[in-house]
């Protein structure tokens, strides 16, 4: 084997998509393995990783000494904490070549085909990032689950069990309805109950309650409706930080962009384009060296 490989990984709190690539950028593979947000796993997300581009290579039937060949584009969630960065890529394999981001960083790539552009993701978590002309990126939010990730999966299921606890002590004000009593189904109706559901619950597990309150909302549930309602005027205010002109192109990316585009404010959704191309494309321009290494300029204008 003497040609390159490219394993291009799109990593964050609930799930990684992993690709392998031939030299002449052709897909040969992709799989979904457990979350890799650097945040959650730090190192162990090699484990994810490379068990994932493990099963890529065995249905490719690639030979053992494969890893010299692989140059990983990798973009993470958390990698914009330089010091998980740098431990994560300490604890790298011996590989043709590495390069890691932020997982905004590859989906801004590949939402724009690497020209200049906004992104603000919105999955487990959320946030707002920008490819600027002079190649620098600006960076909103992002700043995690319990303090941040404003109208994201994790956010909204955060909502939605903060108000089944007020119900479990009859301290809520306002009418219970069917989002409530779906979201106990799920976490229990009694203190004990929630207190258990509570003590093991990562964020990805908040955000698993997400489309069950994206879905309420759609049927005319006014807790659901009000709860996603905000997150949308929380995706809006990512947006103005990273454009309060709002002329720049911008795409929003991840599981929840789609399910929450009906309850987004109508200055937003004009302004919103489709992305050109998926977040594992702008990591497969990164582990070609088609994209210049991130440098991050944290938002503070």
């Amino acid at each position: 084997m003497n040609e390159r490989l490219y394993c291009c990984v799109d990593g964050g709190a609930s799930n990684t998509r992993v690709a392998l690539y031939d030299d002449a950028g052709h897909r040969l593979g992709l799989t979904v393995t457990g979350p890799t947000s650097l945040t959650v796993r730090g190192t162990e997300a090699w484990g994810e990783i490379l068990g994932a581009l493990e099963q890529l290579a065995r249905a490719v039937a690639l030979d053992d000494a494969y890893l010299p060949h692989i140059h990983f584009g990798i973009g993470l969630a958390g990698a914009n904490n330089n010091a998980q960065r740098q431990k994560f890529m300490a604890a790298a394999p011996e590989a043709g070549a590495l390069r890691v981001s932020t997982d905004a960083y590859i989906a801004a790539l590949g939402a724009h085909g690497g020209a200049p552009g906004a992104v603000i993701i919105v999955g487990t978590g959320s946030v707002g990032y920008r490819i600027e002309a002079a190649g620098r990126c600006r960076l909103v939010g992002g700043w995690g689950f319990p303090i941040g990730d404003e109208g994201s999966g994790a956010w909204i299921g955060r909502r939605a069990v903060a108000q089944v606890a007020q119900i479990v002590d009859t301290r809520f004000r306002k009418r219970v309805t069917e989002m409530h009593r779906a979201v106990m189904a799920q976490t229990g109706q009694s203190r004990d109950a929630l207190l258990d559901w509570l003590l093991s619950a990562p964020p990805a597990q908040f955000a698993e309650l997400a489309p069950l309150v994206v879905e309420h909302a759609g049927w005319g549930d006014t807790a659901a409706l009000e709860i996603v309602s905000e997150a949308g005027r929380e995706i809006d205010t990512l947006a103005e930080a990273l454009d309060s002109a709002r002329k720049i192109p911008l795409a929003l990316v991840g599981g929840l962009a789609e399910p929450l585009d009906a309850f987004l404010p109508d200055r937003l959704r004009t302004w919103v384009r489709a992305p050109q191309e998926d977040p594992v494309s702008g990591a497969l321009m990164l582990a070609q060296g088609r994209a210049p290494d991130e440098t991050i300029m944290w938002q503070n204008r």
